[in-house]
């Protein structure tokens, strides 16, 4: 039954049937800005690959490497194991309530953050992809420039730039899944042979009783909780699990959960890249201490030319997924704010200028600090997150409330959110702060955000626009399209809702946002 007398309302133009004109663009947008509909999710392997890019990164065995390098083997992979279990189960509890309201990160996030607040979402995991697309091209640079060293280091970032920029245009619905089912093994088995040749070539018998470089009487606390800090600085899958979960299946929804987003995916992720990361780099250059590009020297110092090779796998596995979230989330951002729709192939085209353009200030620099912003804000992120979830059991079912029109520009949660990375920041940064703090910057972020949230939820319950709504209007709102009064174009009523400013007139969330782009 409708909130307001169905003859003071412009008629809704609904359909049982998928709008052709949205099926073409959205097969290369993704839904970028739109909830994604139950007809167009996609098989178990079809995401499950997509999503499984994420394996290929040279900074998994990076940051194995490091964690052992500071702290020790055996404190790297007890952190190892305590990071496969976190991760695992906080992205079991985000894979399925993307599945299951078929929301970005950006439109979950609305709830929590305000329609304008939901942005700094899509700033963040733009910012981070586009950095850590910067982060892997560099390291292919790095590899080719070994084989070519009367060469200038550029002009490797400018030809892994434009060779790689083919491979970066599919998405999820497209040939995403196929680029990486297809390079997948190759990845795997170039990994296992680099260890069994590192075993037979090198000396690695001392690497797991290497204690690591940071003596224990400088470490604030236990060396394993320091690796497992380290690893809280890669949260950016948190809301990336979401970003591909809302492609989901109901029926795939236990597969995906211990498979494609579970513990299953961060055995590999986390404890064979990491293990193989920590081999390598002990194994072929035990003498330099763990740096960013040591992972690299170490598999060409194991496999010669066919290391390059098993580089360039990787590198393109990882930057499909770095250059599809970039695009897909400058976009959000851009729509976001402006209310104006670019579409995510030019964007691509955006990105991969700036990529290049980043790669000339030497990402390797300024790693260290970048890392540990990026990581302070994505913590304080899932920790609103799972506190959100937690606290307002009427948002988990389907999904919370995620239309422009019905939320607020900004909420509590985004100065919560606010307060508890530049705390976080200041601890990792500021002058003074004793080292206990100063290591524990995530931890303190973590927890700030959660407490906090807390209580802004329980002094400010959130609230909802009461006006007429269009899924009042239908039987099933999951079901039925209806066609927006702005594009013309009909999607699910789930996101639709009625613009006051044009008569209660039916639109899409999509257009939503350009309204209130005009009333600021």
């Amino acid at each position: 039954m409708s909130l307001a007398p169905e003859n003071t309302l412009p008629p809704l133009r609904t359909s049982t049937t998928d709008d052709p004109d949205v099926v073409a663009e959205q097969r290369a947008d993704d839904y970028t800005s739109h909830a994604v509909p139950p007809t167009a999710r996609v098989g178990r392997w079809q995401l499950t690959m997509s999503f499984w890019s994420l394996l290929s990164a040279m900074v998994w065995l990076f940051y194995g490497a490091l964690a052992a390098g500071l702290y020790g083997t055996s404190a790297a992979l007890t952190a190892i194991g305590v990071s496969v279990v976190v991760y695992s189960l906080i992205n079991m509890l985000l894979a399925g309530w993307a599945r299951r309201s078929g929301l970005n990160s950006t439109l979950l996030s609305r709830r929590m953050f305000g329609v304008v607040g939901a942005s700094l979402t899509a700033l963040l995991v733009a910012a981070n992809t586009t950095y850590y697309a910067v982060f892997e091209s560099s390291t292919l640079a790095v590899a080719f420039e070994h084989y070519t060293p009367g060469w200038d280091v550029r002009v490797w970032y400018a030809i892994v730039a434009l060779v790689m920029l083919p491979l970066m245009l599919g998405g999820v619905q497209t040939w995403m899944a196929r680029l990486n089912g297809v390079l997948l093994p190759l990845y795997l088995v170039g990994i296992v042979v680099a260890v069994v040749v590192a075993a037979v070539r090198f000396d690695g018998g001392g690497w797991l009783s290497f204690q690591g470089l940071v003596p224990p009487e400088a470490r604030p606390m236990p060396g394993w909780l320091l690796s497992v800090i380290l690893y809280m600085g890669i949260y950016l899958t948190m809301p990336t699990t979401v970003d591909f979960a809302r492609f989901a299946k109901p029926e795939d929804d236990r597969f995906h959960k211990h498979v494609t987003f579970g513990w299953v995916f961060y055995v590999l992720l986390f404890a064979a890249n990491g293990a193989a990361g920590i081999f390598l780099v002990r194994a072929a250059i035990p003498d330099r201490p763990a740096a960013e590009t040591g992972v690299v020297e170490a598999i060409i110092a194991t496999l010669g030319a066919a290391g390059l090779v098993l580089i360039v796998v990787s590198q393109a596995r990882i930057n499909s997924l770095n250059y599809y979230q970039a695009s897909s989330n400058w976009e959000r951002l851009i729509a976001g704010l402006t209310g104006r729709r670019l579409g995510r192939i030019p964007l691509v085209l955006a990105t991969t200028a700036v990529v290049f353009l980043l790669m000339l200030t030497d990402v390797f620099s300024y790693l260290n600090r970048a890392l540990t912003w990026q990581g302070v804000f994505l913590v304080s992120w899932v920790g609103i997150a799972v506190t959100h979830y937690a606290l307002v059991p009427g948002d988990r079912a389907s999904g919370p409330e995620f239309r422009a029109l019905r939320l607020p520009r900004v909420t509590w949660g985004l100065a919560v959110w606010l307060v508890a990375a530049g705390t976080g920041i200041y601890c990792a940064e500021g002058p003074g702060v004793p080292a206990l703090l100063a290591e524990g910057a995530p931890v303190v972020a973590l927890v700030l955000s959660v407490v906090l949230y807390a209580l802004a939820v329980k002094a400010r319950p959130l609230a909802v626009s009461g006006r007429p709504d269009p899924r009042l209007e239908v039987e099933d709102a999951a079901a039925t399209r209806a066609e927006c009064h702005r594009c013309a174009k009909s999607y699910v009523v789930l996101e639709m809702d009625r613009e006051p400013a044009a008569g209660d007139a039916p639109v899409c969330d999509g257009c939503a946002p350009a309204t209130l782009a005009r009333r600021r």
